[in-house]
């Protein structure tokens, strides 16, 4: 990292790295060694696909002419020739299926150090909360991936991959016709936290947009303006509770904020009734942890992860001081 944070030098931080450095060692080591000899066992059976993929079209290539005149020589060959197809293809699923089975294996036993947590290969998205949160404007359609679902300090919380999709109008040429189709819009990560206690207004930040900020509008919300302008460089706020909205926003929170901001360059926040929900726009796989042609022994992508989640949390644990602070004040 360019940049030595605030947080990575407090006592919090660097007790809780030793701990997940220990908990590797005892519990994420031992998974990445199991999955690291089903990627080598997938690997070889894909090094065996090419060499028979090279053989049949050097066959292929060899009795073109053959092949395309239909001469009943080659007619026992082309039967054979289909066969190997069929017997690639049938070769090729466990190695398709390996990526799914990685993460499976490997998240959630990393996501367990924060929580009790489980892992879903697909989620069902919460579109009404999406849309409350105002971070969605134009929500498209939507599909739920990678989820980690579970609590953390008696939070519960979610996290989730999305992928949106925009309607589009093309022309098919075949059919002379215009059809609607659905094509990628963006792709990204939602953390979704329900709190134990509601917030009395609605706080958004967005990424500053420089002048079209002018022409951006929140509905029932304005502006809030706050003493960080390296913050305010990087975001826009919008409440409508101006006191909430800088209890909500300390210090500390802005620092986890930019440096959220520093790691995913496009990330936002929305705090609503009792929800905290975070969008991260990113074309990346966000907690990627494995690599077909690399070896998913990798502690510095396991540390990056590590951090992420940190990061992440770390916004949880900032609120529930906050609102026991303010809770305090009112008592």
């Amino acid at each position: 990292m360019s940049k030595q944070w605030k947080y990575m030098t407090t006592p919090e931080y660097i007790e809780t790295q030793n701990k997940f450095n220990q908990y590797y060692t005892e519990k994420v080591l031992p998974i990445l060694q199991s999955v690291e000899k089903t990627r080598k066992r997938y690997f070889y059976i894909f090094m065996l696909i090419i060499i028979a993929l090279i053989v049949w079209i050097g066959f292929i290539a060899t009795n073109i002419q053959d092949v395309i005149s239909g001469s009943s020589q080659t007619q026992g060959h082309g039967f054979y020739g289909l066969l190997g197809c069929l017997a690639i293809l049938v070769l090729c699923w466990p190695m398709l299926s390996y990526y799914r089975r990685s993460k499976e294996s490997m998240l959630p036993i990393l996501a367990e150090f924060f929580g009790e947590f489980s892992y879903l290969y697909n989620s069902e998205l919460p579109l009404d909360l999406m849309d409350e949160s105002m971070l969605f404007r134009d929500k498209g359609v939507m599909r739920g991936e990678d989820c980690f679902s579970g609590t953390y300090q008696n939070v519960a919380v979610q996290i989730m991959e999305y992928h949106r999709f925009k309607q589009e109008k093309r022309y098919n040429e075949e059919y002379q016709r215009r059809e609607k189709v659905y094509v990628s819009k963006d792709r990204g990560l939602i953390f979704y936290a329900e709190m134990n206690k509601s917030f009395e207004g609605k706080t958004v930040v967005v990424k500053d947009k420089g002048w079209l900020n002018i022409i951006t509008k929140y509905q029932n919300l304005q502006r809030v303006g706050l003493e960080s302008p390296e913050f305010e460089k990087k975001f826009e706020v919008y409440s409508d509770n101006q006191i909430e909205a800088r209890y909500i926003l300390t210090p500390v929170m802005l620092e986890y904020m930019e440096k959220l901001q520093d790691t995913f360059s496009k990330i936002e926040f929305s705090f609503f009734r009792q929800h905290v929900m975070i969008k991260i726009e990113t074309k990346k796989n966000t907690f990627e942890c494995s690599n077909f042609f690399r070896s998913v022994i990798n502690k510095k992508r396991i540390a990056q992860n590590f951090d992420e989640l940190y990061l992440l949390f770390s916004i949880i644990t900032t609120l529930r001081l906050n609102q026991k602070q303010v809770q305090m004040q009112i008592n």
